[in-house]
């Protein structure tokens, strides 16, 4: 494990520079993903971006992309679309559905601004009603008992995270699937602080769709993610914008969607993130090791958790330490927000806060070390003192 460790820690090059422990807000970028996007903005410098090869070998890089996120989550290739982030996905799903005022749409008090944001919009826009399960200041209460509790024949959509961003608390969004479904209910999945944290099998989890963004757990570039969108559930959504990606190009097809997630792709995007994108999600595959990379997460997290909850005065927040890589605390007496700053100016450190709660965040990934996690507990004996 050790030499495995080491390459990896030689192939991210932040990892080295500072104690890197934020991968919930931003990953570190391996070489692998600026080698691609060197190489393809080299190419497209020289060769231009003219004539028949350049266009199909900008597919090629879309359709890796699309190739890696599938095996990444266990999906089929079609039921990918390449987004710009998780906000992106979340809007593509909360838009494509024909609301009507009084509709109803269930959440968490546990979500992020951008599963939130479009629901906001939603109600401002259609008057439909969101409806909040209250899931507890930790997240530690029974997501599918509150959720079920919420739902109406007025129900068209749950939206929750699979990870909170706020405690790192796992939903069992597989049983809210199921309970959903008895009412006909699709159920839409932030999966920001999911994907490359834990293991993801969207079959498994029999959701309809999962949104996720590649530059926090998955180490890729900024400007990239994707969106699940389950064949079975392709006809509950419209596209809400539609352009050259998102329809046939055949000889007798004047106007007809693609019959794949793949509709929901409106025109091209920056090609060399995608061939970041997709050399990420090779990396992580191939080289690291999606088996390995969940378990030192977890391993690390717990490490964490015993290493800092002796400290005077600081509360765990996260209700089940070493699920995932992500662990919330607070200090009693002690500013969140200046904690992180001097954390960062006083020990080169970098984590984050969470401003509703006061708490401060860790991300532990799969590339930090023991040692790293024993060097934060010092820092923070010596900040609350």
């Amino acid at each position: 494990m050790l030499a495995q460790l080491q390459r990896v820690r030689q192939e991210m090059p932040a990892t080295t520079s500072c104690i890197y422990l934020n991968a919930g807000t931003f990953g570190p970028i391996p070489n692998c993903v600026v080698e691609a996007m060197q190489e393809r903005m080299q190419k497209e410098w020289r060769e231009g971006r003219l004539g028949t090869k350049s266009f199909e070998r900008i597919a090629e890089i879309y359709a890796q992309a699309r190739s890696g996120v599938a095996h990444l989550l266990n999906a089929d290739e079609t039921e990918i679309t390449l987004t710009d982030n998780t906000g992106e996905g979340m809007n593509i799903i909360c838009y494509g559905i024909d609301w009507q005022k009084g509709d109803e749409v269930i959440t968490t008090n546990h979500e992020h601004i951008s599963g939130l944001a479009p629901l906001y919009q939603l109600h401002d826009r259609f008057g439909i009603n969101i409806r909040v399960a209250d899931l507890g200041s930790c997240a530690e209460r029974s997501a599918p008992t509150a959720i079920e509790r919420l739902i109406t024949p007025r129900t068209r959509l749950i939206s929750l995270s699979h990870v909170t961003w706020s405690t790192g608390t796992i939903l069992d969004v597989q049983a809210v699937a199921r309970i959903a479904h008895e009412h006909n209910v699709p159920v839409l999945i932030d999966g920001a602080q999911s994907v490359g944290n834990i293991s993801v099998d969207v079959k498994v989890l029999d959701v309809d769709f999962y949104a996720i963004p590649m530059q926090k757990w998955l180490c890729g570039p900024d400007g990239t993610g994707a969106l699940y969108v389950r064949n079975t559930s392709l006809s509950l959504i419209a596209p809400t914008y539609v352009g050259y990606y998102s329809t046939l190009h055949e000889e007798d097809a004047v106007w007809a969607l693609k019959p794949d997630a793949q509709r929901f792709e409106l025109g091209g995007r920056q090609t060399a993130a995608i061939a970041g994108q997709a050399a990420a999600l090779t990396w992580l595959e191939t080289v690291v090791g999606y088996e390995w990379l969940h378990t030192r997460t977890a391993a690390l997290n717990l490490y964490a958790y015993n290493a800092l909850k002796d400290i005077p005065d600081l509360s765990v927040l996260t209700p089940q330490p070493g699920g995932n890589g992500i662990l919330s605390l607070t200090i009693a007496g002690h500013d969140d927000s200046e904690m992180v700053e001097r954390l960062q100016t006083e020990h080169n450190i970098f984590i984050r806060n969470i401003p509703a709660q006061h708490a401060l965040r860790i991300s532990t990934g799969f590339y930090n070390t023991e040692e790293e996690i024993d060097l934060l507990a010092q820092a923070l004996v010596a900040l609350s003192k």
